[in-house]
């Protein structure tokens, strides 16, 4: 974060964000941001009011809304810049058939998982133009494997080791992709 840098956020707990920029701003005192707890599904219109964005950035959040993907494509639509606002979200989408998805779904608790080109399509009809991305799967699998060992070394509390090793798995097998995925408001 570079100082003048404005920003504002929706977080799931506003106090969780509140209490970090709190401690940060001891070392960076003339930083602007703002937490606001909220939903994708319903931005706070606290937020709203403050728009519209140049960016909107989801981190690997995304997939778990995909059975209520317009809903969210709306949402952030609604408080991007038109012509020029952009989503940057990291996402899981999917390569294979859902049938043959079942573990990584029931591991993460997900019904539904959209491929490439649903997540275009859906990314259209919510008045965003798809814009590129990038495959990172050799980083989600060293990542996955990573982070696995170390809850079974240090027996973390957490996310049981099974949710690293499917998303591991499923992406090294390149049934499940994961991807930056980049989209323009139009």
């Amino acid at each position: 974060v570079r100082q003048g840098w404005q920003s504002k956020a929706v977080v799931s707990t506003q106090s969780t964000g509140n209490e970090y920029l709190t401690k940060y701003r001891k070392d960076h005192p003339k930083i602007r941001a703002e937490f606001h707890a909220g939903s994708y599904f319903d931005i706070p219109a606290a937020v709203k009011a403050l728009g519209p964005f140049t960016h909107v950035v989801m981190q690997t959040a995304i997939y778990y809304a995909h059975h209520r993907i317009d809903e969210v494509l709306e949402q952030v639509s609604s408080v991007l810049v038109p012509g020029s606002g952009v989503l940057v979200a990291t996402d899981f989408l999917r390569k294979s058939p859902l049938h043959e998805l079942s573990e990584f779904l029931t591991v993460h608790g997900i019904s539904v998982m959209l491929s490439e080109e649903e997540m275009k399509a859906a990314l259209k009809r919510n008045g965003l133009e798809y814009s590129g991305g990038e495959v990172l799967d050799s980083h989600c699998v060293k990542f996955n494997i990573a982070k696995r060992n170390l809850l079974s070394k240090l027996a973390l509390k957490g996310p049981n080791p099974e949710f690293f090793r499917a998303r591991e798995e499923f992406v090294r097998d390149g049934k499940v992709s994961f991807q930056i995925v980049m989209a323009r408001k139009q």
